[in-house]
């Protein structure tokens, strides 16, 4: 299966998560810019940017295998990360009085949405052997 016939649902499912380690890896560049510039805590600082890279690493591996099909295990690492950043996102609300955590939310819905459409799931279920057809959404 090539990523070009990828349903629309997983298109855009991976262009989110593209964005979410994006902004894993920006983190972990100014994470490295604070460490540079003399950070207080050095060791808890290193360890959030070892944190940031391994997440933005396995969100392109996960995006990258969704866009490929027939790979089951690509959904778990991307429906786990939504729901971690819902929450997250939920408990900014109480103390961050800023639109931020709304947006988080709804970008987490959708790829939530987006990764259980019938077409995303046919396309990460099917084998490369078959021949199934993906619904539309």
């Amino acid at each position: 299966m090539e990523a070009r016939s990828a349903p629309p649902a997983v298109r855009l499912v991976v262009a989110l998560v593209a964005l979410e380690a994006g902004a894993a890896l920006a983190g972990a560049v100014a994470g490295v810019v604070v460490l540079v510039r003399g950070a207080q805590l050095p060791g808890a600082t290193a360890g959030l940017v070892v944190l940031a890279l391994g997440l933005a690493a396995a969100l392109g591996w996960a995006g990258r295998a969704l866009l490929r099909g027939g790979r089951r295990w690509a959904r778990s690492p991307v429906l786990s990360w939504q729901f971690m950043l819902g929450v997250l996102a939920l408990a900014g609300w109480s103390t961050t009085p800023q639109p931020w955590p709304t947006i988080v939310v709804l970008v987490a819905g959708v790829v939530v949405g987006g990764m259980v459409a019938p077409s995303t799931v046919v396309w990460t279920s099917a084998t490369s052997g078959t021949s199934a057809p993906v619904p539309e959404d």
